[in-house]
């Protein structure tokens, strides 16, 4: 099926809508949401918890292009992120840049 320009900007819209709208909820009641609470506390642990669950898969599952690699130059790629991230004071774009580029560069050498 070959969807029309109207049916994508729709589908776009439904998109857009849909994330926006749960950013505008969370503007509204954070006011009234303190970060102690049992609740706010246990909604970072799940989202910790899906996180490493995610990353877990990625290391010993992977699917699509990375099944074939190595699982040394996956864990080889996380621990080089890890170092990195908490080396320069638990940055999370260092560490992402670290791990991606060390990863990215196993596969350009071939060596993945």
């Amino acid at each position: 099926m070959i969807l029309g320009d109207a049916e994508i900007w729709i589908a776009v819209a439904v998109g857009a809508l849909g994330t926006f709208m749960w950013r505008v909820l969370g503007v509204a009641v954070e006011t009234r949401v303190r970060q102690d609470s049992p609740l706010f506390i246990w909604i970072g642990c799940v989202a910790y918890a899906m996180v490493a669950g995610l990353m877990a898969r990625v290391l010993l599952m992977p699917g699509g292009d990375m099944a074939p690699d190595s699982m040394v130059w996956r864990f080889t790629a996380f621990l080089v992120g890890l170092a990195a991230w908490y080396w320069r004071g638990k940055s999370v774009p260092t560490g992402l840049a670290a791990g991606v580029g060390t990863y990215a560069l196993f596969v350009a050498t071939g060596t993945a």
